[in-house]
């Protein structure tokens, strides 16, 4: 793209979708490269950065887990021109498989922060491997805990980290026949916490074994903490 291809990109767009079914085993990069060869096919016109080598103009919240599911995804676009809500979001979900659907379109002030710089938390549905009696004994005292602290082994180097802030809320489910949690955690450049090392560490206290592949994990909402406020990135309500 040279210079006298270039036309205006200040248009912003915000998509949630969901990611399910035999959507969830496929990874981050391949689910970019999955919405660029989609934007292609539906004709959606995606601005372009400048360069040698320009790329799609957009950016996602934050990645999801492989294995993980969700119906609260955020995807940040640029057109190069003014189209309807509806019309991207039908037209989208006309080219895109089973997993993967367009719930919600919005349009964006230009200012507006992008929403990888703008989440800050998440909201889980966790429905565990088998029904625990003794779960909300472990939750009571994770929440009422000022500090919990993990081992954790970044660049082949091991450290002490404290979790207990990034962890907002934890609540149990154990009226069905496996236990459920419903819990929200910080997760975002500011401060991130993976669900599996929260789920690892309730495991470990209630002296059991935790094997991810067992569990079934949903995400839910993303949020922005405004001031202490959580407030969706794209939903008017909320997922818990």
């Amino acid at each position: 793209m040279n210079s006298s291809q270039v036309v205006n990109t200040n248009i912003k767009y915000r998509l949630e979708f969901s990611k399910t079914d035999r959507m969830i085993f496929i990874g981050h990069l391949d689910l970019l490269k999955f919405f660029q060869r989609t934007f292609k096919r539906a004709g959606i016109p995606i601005g372009h950065s400048w360069g040698f080598n320009p790329h799609q103009l957009t950016t996602f919240a934050v990645p999801l887990a492989l294995g993980v599911s969700s119906v609260g995804e955020i995807l940040d676009i640029q057109l190069t021109e003014k189209m309807d809500c509806e019309e991207i979001k039908n037209i989208l979900n006309n080219n895109l498989p089973q997993g993967i659907e367009i719930l919600q379109v919005v349009e964006l002030e230009f200012s507006a922060e992008n929403c990888a710089a703008a989440v800050d938390y998440a909201d889980y549905c966790v429905t565990l491997d088998n029904k625990y009696d003794n779960i909300n004994t472990v939750v009571k005292e994770i929440m009422s805990a000022e500090e919990i602290n993990i081992e954790r082994t970044v660049k082949k180097k091991t450290k002490i980290v404290n979790i207990r802030p990034f962890i907002k809320s934890i609540i149990v489910d154990n009226d069905g026949e496996r236990t459920e949690l419903y819990t929200n955690i910080a997760t975002g450049s500011q401060g991130n916490l993976k669900i599996d090392v929260l789920l690892d560490y309730i495991y470990n206290k209630m002296g059991v074994e935790f094997r991810f592949e067992k569990v079934d994990i949903l995400r839910g909402t993303l949020y922005t903490d405004n001031k202490g406020e959580l407030l969706p990135l794209c939903l008017e309500e909320e997922f818990m």
